[in-house]
């Protein structure tokens, strides 16, 4: 059993116990459907008699209120059973993290005891022929006629394609460049199945899912109330914001459980599978994968419930979201390829459940945000961190004659304010930081002055070709550097010079 941590509430170890026995019990089940390439209806009907689709949902709309920990619970076990971890999540993502926060009273009355039921499948649509990773290059447009939306465009890639009945989508409600320019020309709407001019365009044969059926939707002058919209108009980039962090967490805690199928197969299988006369589980090679598996899994499965409780604190942990979508999926498919080739000719064979473990994580690692997508959040938002934003400066300590981290003044602080005085800093850097640039507030900090002085004088130097600057895209000074002739006015060439003590006389030159 995995571990259940101690932060968990009664209620969601309880549920923990509870979808894990249905999670065994249902087990072959869930394989007769992927052997047989058939949508698990049956199945999919059980999860929602137990209430499962209701473990996000509070219990005033019939939901079982175990936040997001709980979801990521159920996922992590449903995961284990083919198909349904998947269409869980999706129909969890099609609009419950987006009605919560954005719906109206008489929404949430209307769909989340839906969600909760699980009567009815959900879908998220926001991938078209024009927006992928650039989620916000939407075409598929909503033009408002009275107090009804007229919607036109296509949808692709839509998880539970068909098989859903409410479908949470994102469409285009302005053209205005100056609109568009701080993205509020998307608006967020629920289109259900059976409305007029929406149709099932074609189902995506896809490298997994074998039994889930993704495809394009098409709406062809689909009316919808406006009673259908979620969120303000122009906010739809709002709602879609506000649930990819949700979507990308529960995206992630889908694989969990299936790190610890993996790993039992693994230990099942070396133990008697025998070559050089002995079982391969023996060799210090099967051994090491399989702690290394063993190892990630644990990360991932950590890392996931440390982002789902601080969504269930209140707060939007965006950087973790995507680091726990990023290394669940990544892993996943780094713990399959190690099976495979630790469970060799076998492993490439579908009678063993582990080459679609390959075929599912790829998907993860381009669904609900690409990995590259993972990686250009995590560094931008991390880049906005006090953390990673600490002033660092380096001197020269005479003491033990090298460059050091210090927040000793500099000893140039309090020199006359001259070009003389202002080379002398920027050409020291340079023997502390010989490959980087100063800003020009690091000079400020040195010697002292105003910036726009500072600024003058760098300027002055900079016509002297005394120092090299660069420049952000409107023209403003952001760094300074001596120049070679600059180096050579400030100091003599014995002041950049510096040998460790071993370093012969003899062959310097």
């Amino acid at each position: 059993m995995s571990e259940q941590f101690f932060w968990w509430t009664d209620e969601q170890r309880e549920i923990d116990t509870k979808v894990r026995a249905f999670v065994d019990k249902h087990f072959e089940e869930a394989e007769e459907y992927f052997w047989s390439t058939k949508f698990p209806w049956p199945l999919v009907k059980k999860v929602a008699d137990e209430g499962y689709f209701g473990a996000g949902v509070p219990k005033e709309y019939g939901g079982l209120e175990l936040g997001a920990t709980g979801s990521c619970i159920v996922a992590e076990q449903l995961g284990r059973l083919y198909a349904v971890g998947h269409v869980f999540t999706v129909s969890m993502l099609a609009g419950l993290e987006q009605i919560l926060r954005f719906g109206t009273e008489e929404q949430k009355q209307k769909w989340l005891p839906k969600i909760a039921k699980g009567d009815e499948l959900g879908a998220l649509c926001i991938t078209e022929p024009f927006a992928g990773s650039d989620a916000a290059n939407v075409f598929t447009s909503a033009m408002k006629d009275g107090d009804e939306w007229v919607i036109n465009g296509k949808k692709r890639y839509i998880t539970g394609a068909g098989v859903s009945n409410r479908y949470f989508i994102y469409a285009k409600t302005s053209d205005d460049p100056s609109t568009r320019k701080q993205y509020g020309h998307i608006t967020s709407f629920i289109v259900e199945k059976g409305t007029p001019g929406f149709s099932l365009e074609r189902v995506n044969p896809l490298i997994g899912f074998d039994n889930v059926p993704n495809g394009y939707l098409d709406f062809d002058h689909v009316r919808i109330p406006d009673e259908n919209r979620i969120g303000a108009v122009g906010k739809g980039w709002n709602v879609m914001m506000a649930g990819l962090n949700f979507e990308r967490l529960i995206g992630a805690a889908v694989f969990g459980g299936v790190f610890e199928d993996i790993t039992s197969l693994l230990y099942h299988y070396t133990r008697r599978r025998v070559q050089f006369n002995r079982p391969t589980i023996s060799f210090p090679g099967i051994q090491n994968e399989i702690a290394d598996i063993i190892t990630k899994s644990k990360l991932a499965r950590l890392f996931s419930y440390y982002t789902a409780k601080m969504l269930d604190d209140g707060k939007e942990p965006m950087i973790e979201a995507s680091i726990s979508k990023m290394i669940n999926t990544e892993f996943a498919r780094e713990a399959g390829i190690k099976a495979i080739q630790i469970l060799g000719g076998d492993g490439l064979t579908k009678f063993l459940p582990v080459e679609r473990v390959v075929r599912e994580s790829k998907i993860g690692e381009i669904a609900a945000g690409t990995t590259e997508i993972q990686k250009m959040i995590i560094f931008r938002f991390s880049s906005m961190l006090p953390l990673y934003n600490r002033t660092i400066r380096i001197r020269w300590n005479n003491d033990v004659n090298a460059p050091i981290i210090s927040k000793r003044e500099s000893e140039f602080k309090g020199m006359d304010l001259n070009e003389d005085n202002v080379l002398k800093v920027i050409a020291h850097d340079y023997k502390v930081n010989p490959g980087i640039y100063m800003t020009p507030d690091e000079v400020r900090e040195d010697i002292g002055g105003s910036r726009s002085e500072i600024k003058n004088i760098i300027e002055k130097l900079e016509a002297k070709n005394l120092v090299v600057t660069n420049k952000d895209k409107n023209g403003k000074l952001t760094l300074v550097k001596a120049s070679y002739d600059g180096l050579q006015k400030a100091f003599p060439k014995e002041y950049y010079q510096w040998f460790p003590n071993w370093y012969e006389e003899a062959d310097k030159f």
